[in-house]
Protein backbone atom coordinates (compact mmCIF):
# COMPACT_ATOMS: atom_id res chain seq x y z
CA UNK A 1 0.00 0.00 0.00
CA UNK A 2 1.21 3.15 -0.98
CA UNK A 3 0.57 6.99 1.00
CA UNK A 4 -0.02 10.48 -0.16
CA UNK A 5 -0.49 13.36 1.51
CA UNK A 6 -2.37 16.34 -0.46
CA UNK A 7 -3.78 19.29 1.30
CA UNK A 8 -3.52 17.76 4.73
CA UNK A 9 -5.34 14.97 3.12
CA UNK A 10 -3.76 11.50 3.25
CA UNK A 11 -5.03 9.06 0.97
CA UNK A 12 -4.16 5.15 1.03
CA UNK A 13 -3.19 3.83 -2.18
CA UNK A 14 -3.70 0.03 -3.16
CA UNK A 15 -2.55 -1.97 -6.27
CA UNK A 16 -4.14 -5.44 -6.22
CA UNK A 17 -3.06 -8.24 -9.20
CA UNK A 18 -5.70 -9.18 -11.17
CA UNK A 19 -5.83 -11.88 -13.99
CA UNK A 20 -9.76 -11.87 -16.08
CA UNK A 21 -10.04 -15.20 -18.37
CA UNK A 22 -12.87 -16.63 -20.56
CA UNK A 23 -13.24 -18.76 -23.31
CA UNK A 24 -11.25 -21.94 -22.45
CA UNK A 25 -10.32 -24.05 -25.19
CA UNK A 26 -9.93 -27.40 -25.35
CA UNK A 27 -5.96 -26.97 -25.83
CA UNK A 28 -6.24 -25.34 -22.41
CA UNK A 29 -5.84 -21.58 -23.67
CA UNK A 30 -8.45 -18.85 -23.88
CA UNK A 31 -10.46 -16.53 -26.14
CA UNK A 32 -9.09 -13.49 -24.39
CA UNK A 33 -7.09 -13.11 -21.07
CA UNK A 34 -6.72 -9.74 -19.37
CA UNK A 35 -4.32 -8.92 -16.18
CA UNK A 36 -3.48 -5.39 -14.61
CA UNK A 37 -3.99 -3.90 -11.56
CA UNK A 38 -7.35 -2.73 -9.56
CA UNK A 39 -6.45 0.35 -7.94
CA UNK A 40 -8.05 1.30 -4.57
CA UNK A 41 -8.09 4.78 -3.38
CA UNK A 42 -8.98 5.08 0.04
CA UNK A 43 -9.80 8.77 1.80
CA UNK A 44 -11.89 8.32 5.19
CA UNK A 45 -14.13 5.73 4.71
CA UNK A 46 -14.66 6.31 0.96
CA UNK A 47 -12.74 4.02 -1.74
CA UNK A 48 -12.52 5.39 -5.20
CA UNK A 49 -12.08 2.63 -7.34
CA UNK A 50 -9.59 2.35 -11.24
CA UNK A 51 -7.80 -0.21 -13.24
CA UNK A 52 -4.66 -0.09 -14.94
CA UNK A 53 -4.23 -3.39 -17.76
CA UNK A 54 -1.26 -4.72 -18.40
CA UNK A 55 -1.92 -4.59 -22.38
CA UNK A 56 -2.26 -0.57 -21.92
CA UNK A 57 0.09 0.12 -18.76
CA UNK A 58 0.21 4.01 -19.37
CA UNK A 59 -3.46 4.61 -19.21
CA UNK A 60 -5.99 4.16 -15.85
CA UNK A 61 -9.83 4.17 -15.50
CA UNK A 62 -11.48 4.78 -12.83
CA UNK A 63 -15.42 3.35 -12.44
CA UNK A 64 -16.54 7.08 -11.95
CA UNK A 65 -15.89 10.56 -12.43
CA UNK A 66 -13.46 11.35 -10.25
CA UNK A 67 -13.42 15.40 -9.49
CA UNK A 68 -16.39 14.86 -6.40
CA UNK A 69 -14.27 12.39 -4.51
CA UNK A 70 -10.64 14.01 -5.39
CA UNK A 71 -11.56 17.56 -5.95
CA UNK A 72 -9.04 20.37 -6.16
CA UNK A 73 -6.41 17.11 -5.30
CA UNK A 74 -7.04 16.15 -8.66
CA UNK A 75 -4.29 17.59 -10.12
CA UNK A 76 -1.43 16.43 -7.72
CA UNK A 77 -3.41 12.87 -8.00
CA UNK A 78 -2.67 13.01 -11.95
CA UNK A 79 0.61 13.95 -11.42
CA UNK A 80 1.24 11.43 -8.95
CA UNK A 81 0.10 8.61 -10.72
CA UNK A 82 2.60 10.13 -14.07
CA UNK A 83 5.69 10.38 -11.82
CA UNK A 84 5.35 6.95 -9.75
CA UNK A 85 3.49 4.72 -12.20
CA UNK A 86 4.01 5.80 -15.96
CA UNK A 87 0.60 6.80 -16.52
CA UNK A 88 0.02 9.12 -19.30
CA UNK A 89 -3.50 8.72 -20.17
CA UNK A 90 -6.56 9.23 -17.97
CA UNK A 91 -10.30 8.24 -18.17
CA UNK A 92 -13.49 7.90 -16.26
CA UNK A 93 -16.73 5.99 -16.95
CA UNK A 94 -19.32 8.32 -17.50
CA UNK A 95 -22.77 6.53 -17.77
CA UNK A 96 -24.17 9.39 -19.47
CA UNK A 97 -22.05 9.58 -22.36
CA UNK A 98 -22.09 7.52 -25.61
CA UNK A 99 -18.51 7.45 -25.56
CA UNK A 100 -18.30 5.54 -22.30
CA UNK A 101 -15.01 6.18 -20.78
CA UNK A 102 -14.08 10.27 -21.37
CA UNK A 103 -10.43 11.30 -21.18
CA UNK A 104 -9.70 13.44 -18.88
Amino acid sequence: METLTINERTYKIKFIPFEDKCGLKEDGTYDIAYSGHNIDIQFNDEIFDGKIYEESKYKISFFSNPYPFFGEDIEMIKKYFQEEHGVQEFYFLDIDSDEGYVKF
